[in-house]
């Protein structure tokens, strides 16, 4: 039997590790591609791109850990069920739900590794991209401000420097027209400047020196010039950050202690607790996805009809499409107080396990893999 169980396991934690390893590689891609406004920025190096794989691993391990575990289910054990391999360890006397044991032990694993990661590592790393995002958004705004070119990636503000030292990253007869009280807008000339980026958070301030600033206000038909020496002027530059920060997601960001937090105050405050509840149930009803997987995907493999690789893929893919939305459905429930939170969290798990169970007494019941 250890011998079984060591040949199960490998047939399983292979294509497991593969799987990963792609989907992982798959996720990164597509958030790539989805901020690259802010990826491909002049200032972005090789160091900053491998610091935010750091950071969003945690997150995309959530993402892939499950389908890969039930891809892993279905063709790892797929295969030896084309093979016949299954038909003589029947013949053997061993049967279906000794077969189970294998995936149920390692969806036990990853179960615990997603519960671990979705309470700490999770938060942490999707905090941490956030800030590290709007740090290099705020150092793309120093690399990307050219002599003699319009610079409008800002929100409601126009910059404009006549010469850029891009070693010093100072400039030169700096106009500057920033609109974010269209009703007085608000335009600054200066013959020099540079970008502070040593502030917290999401906020950026541009260092004016030697200049006036201009201000008309046409409702009272009167214009105001101002001038100084030196000038710090915050600039809108938070919706812009919010704009083009993509990597955003401010639920998963807070701990299990945090949301329960959050949900306490809402109570006291007499707002709405319930979705912080259901963020907390539904993040746990996540990390349990790889038992009821290893339930459901165990006996439809060994159940397949051999040559059935095609089917196993579009069966792994239709299966945790299922999963997805019928999550999304019962926290969209348990959001709107139509179902209890702990019973949203929890129902796609719970319903797969079923499904699950009648396939396996099924598969049983047969005696033979067809």
């Amino acid at each position: 039997m250890k011998l079984l169980s060591r040949y199960l396991l490998k047939e399983l934690i292979i294509p497991l590790v593969v799987w990963v390893v792609f989907l992982f590689i798959l996720l990164f891609v597509m958030q790539f591609l989805r901020g690259t406004d802010v990826i491909l920025g002049s200032a972005v190096t090789l160091e900053d791109l491998g610091q935010l794989m750091f950071y969003l691993a945690p997150h995309f391990l959530m993402m892939a850990l499950p389908i890969a575990f039930l891809l892993a289910i279905l063709l790892g054990l797929g295969r030896l069920s084309e093979d016949r391999e299954i038909t003589a360890l029947q013949a053997l006397g061993i049967g279906p739900v000794q077969l189970l044991a294998g995936p149920m032990a390692i969806g036990a694993v990853l179960a615990a590794l997603m519960l671990l990661l979705t309470s700490t590592a999770e938060p942490w790393g999707l905090t941490s991209v956030k800030e590290f995002v709007a740090e290099i958004i705020k150092k793309n705004v120093v690399g990307d401000v050219k002599s003699g070119v319009f610079y409008e990636d800002l929100s409601n503000l126009t910059l404009y420097a006549e010469t850029v030292d891009d070693e010093e990253h100072r400039w030169t007869n700096v106009l500057l027209h920033d609109d974010r009280e269209p009703s007085s807008a608000l335009l600054m000339l200066a013959r020099n400047g540079r970008v502070n980026t040593n502030t917290s958070g999401q906020v950026l301030t541009l260092e004016l020196g030697d200049g006036e600033a201009h201000r008309a206000d046409p409702s009272a038909a009167s214009y105001a010039v101002v001038t100084f020496q030196q000038g710090d002027i915050a600039v809108g530059v938070e919706g812009s950050m919010g704009r083009r920060n993509r990597f955003r997601s401010p639920k998963e960001e807070l701990t299990p202690s945090e949301l329960l937090q959050a949900a306490d105050e809402a109570r006291r405050t007499g707002g709405d607790p319930r979705p912080f509840l259901m963020s907390l149930h539904n993040r746990l009803g996540h990390a349990l996805a790889p038992l009821s997987f290893a339930l459901l995907g165990t006996p439809l493999a060994i159940g397949r009809r051999q040559g059935g690789r095609a089917w196993g893929y579009l069966l792994t893919l239709g299966g945790y499409v299922l999963f997805y939305l019928l999550m999304r459905f019962f926290e969209q429930m348990g959001q709107q107080g139509k179902m209890p939170v702990l019973l949203a969290g929890q129902l796609a798990n719970i319903l797969f396990c079923v499904a699950g169970l009648v396939a396996m007494y099924r598969v049983s019941r047969s005696g033979t893999v067809r």
